[in-house]
């Protein structure tokens, strides 16, 4: 074995996560080598939305204006459909240009994304083994090992430390005894791409419907009137109650053609391709003797929007650091690379930790109409109060989570709008019709039939979920009180 095929480290996968790390540790000298099965550019399951903090890593790599230029308008606004009804359209309220975040997000395509990334940390000088599947990982004599094949290559690799990067179904978690498969943290998606499309410019639109719920519906526009358009459904909802995601997905495109004036004539230019996302709830320690899981591998991805390219380049630069110790002091073992687990805690938990526990809430298929109800109701006072709709809202895909703050602001709601006094509920009452009777006894009425159904229809599963529930709680602790989120400001690099 010559000395080129040696080297400080193997990253298997060279998506986001996985050229980010690479690019980090190559350009302060590491010998990094990258082992990706695909031959880029390549297409992946991905609604291709690029959040702040994402840009703001890409603008540290030095990438980010030509990906932007190449691609589509900043996605500054969007409208928010529950079932028929027009919930929400405006501005997004918590995108603020603070700490180097722009107040947008982009669109930027994933076989665009992904290369461009991959060729960064080429340039950094980081090997790239193109096209190759990594097979037999495995740690002897304090080396990992990893047989590299494809058609015209058949070697094996050695490292001090591996990188797990390689997806949600990663061959570094399973031959490391962490693969994640914990349904109720497993999301399944199915995306494509239209085109049709006449939408306001930068204007995304979500929706969500009781016949997916948890799950939604995305559309992000692109140049042309093209559109990236798809569909994530929690895989637990799906194995329980027998949803077919490539079902659900050509229901929504017949949906959104009728909902939104902009879509009346839209048509698939892409057959639809689906994939799984593994969300940060069912994340374990990603860590093990000789290396460490980042990305989906990892299972990082946002829990409630499942976004996870931005996770995963944090993932990433956080690994960077461990790993860079970690050579430096030459150790490999796990109870050092426990430092990594340590790290991306302290960074993802302040925010993570509590949309885990939202997420987990809405689990309950039983609540399903509760929600959409409780969801239309913020969504109107959302567009009346910009400061409800920045701290609350962010809780769908913001990036400065205030848990506390969030609290706050449905509790007093709560107070508001069942404490207006026996007076003000009969005037509200009778003088706003049936619209008032929804809002003020419907919403009660179904919350009691929810937990009656959810009760008596499965009652193991129901306890399990109460369970689940009590136990996030308790994780939440002194992250409640969090005042700034860390990932507002960010990672060195």
């Amino acid at each position: 074995m010559s000395d080129s095929q040696l080297y400080d480290v193997i990253v298997v996968g060279g998506g986001p996560a996985g050229s980010t790390i690479a690019w980090s540790l190559a350009r302060r000298g590491v010998r990094v080598a990258i082992v990706e099965r695909a031959n880029f550019p390549r297409e992946k399951v991905c609604g291709d939305f690029v959040e702040p903090a994402g840009l703001r890593i890409l603008q540290a790599m030095g990438i980010r204006e030509a990906l932007e230029a190449a691609t589509s308008s900043p996605i500054t606004s969007t409208r928010i459909y529950l079932g028929p009804r027009l919930g929400f359209r405006g501005a997004i309220p918590y995108y603020q240009p603070e700490h180097g975040l722009l107040p947008h997000g982009s669109i930027i395509p994933r076989h665009v994304l992904d290369h461009r990334l991959l060729e960064q940390a080429e340039q950094a000088s980081a090997k790239v083994y193109a096209g190759c599947a990594a097979r037999g990982i495995r740690r002897e004599d304090g080396l990992i090992h990893v047989d590299v094949h494809s058609a015209d290559v058949n070697l094996t690799l050695r490292s001090r430390l591996i990188v797990g990067a390689d997806g949600a179904e990663s061959i570094v978690a399973r031959s490391f005894n962490l693969e994640m498969a914990d349904r109720a943290h497993i999301s399944i998606a199915q995306r494509a791409y239209i085109e049709g499309v006449e939408v306001q410019e930068g204007e995304a639109t979500v929706w969500f419907d009781e016949d997916i719920a948890p799950g939604y519906g995305w559309m992000f526009p692109m140049s042309g009137g093209r559109a990236n358009v798809g569909v994530g459904i929690l895989s637990e909802s799906c194995h329980r109650q027998g949803h077919s995601v490539p079902g659900a997905f050509a229901a929504t495109i017949e949906r959104l053609k009728i909902r939104h004036p902009g879509c009346a004539r839209v048509k698939l230019i892409s057959k639809p391709i689906g994939g799984v996302v593994k969300m940060y709830g069912g994340a374990g320690s990603n860590y093990f003797d000789g290396g460490v899981l980042i990305g989906d591998a990892g299972a990082f991805a946002d829990p409630m929007t499942g976004e996870g390219i931005t996770q995963g380049m944090e993932s990433a630069l956080i690994a960077s650091s461990t790993l860079l110790k970690a050579l430096e002091l030459g150790r490999s073992d796990a109870a050092f690379l426990a430092n990594f687990e340590r790290d991306f805690r302290r960074y993802f938990d302040p925010s993570m930790l509590f949309l885990s526990f939202c997420a987990a809430v809405m689990r309950n298929w039983h609540f399903r109409e509760f929600w959409m109800r409780s969801s239309l109701r913020g969504c109107e006072r959302a567009m009346a109060d910009g400061n409800f709709a920045r701290v609350a809202g962010a809780a769908f895909g913001g990036l400065n989570v205030h848990p506390f703050g969030i609290l706050q602001h449905i509790g007093a709601s709560l107070l508001r709008y069942f404490g207006e006094g026996t007076i003000n509920t009969l005037r509200h009452l009778v003088s706003e019709g049936s619209l008032g009777r929804e809002a003020m006894l419907g919403d009660l009425l179904e919350w009691q039939s929810a937990w009656k159904r959810s009760a008596s229809d499965d009652p193991d599963w129901h306890a399990a979920w109460l369970s689940d529930l009590l136990r996030r709680a308790a994780q939440l602790g002194p992250t409640l009180l969090t005042l700034e989120n860390p990932r507002i400001r960010g990672l060195s690099i």
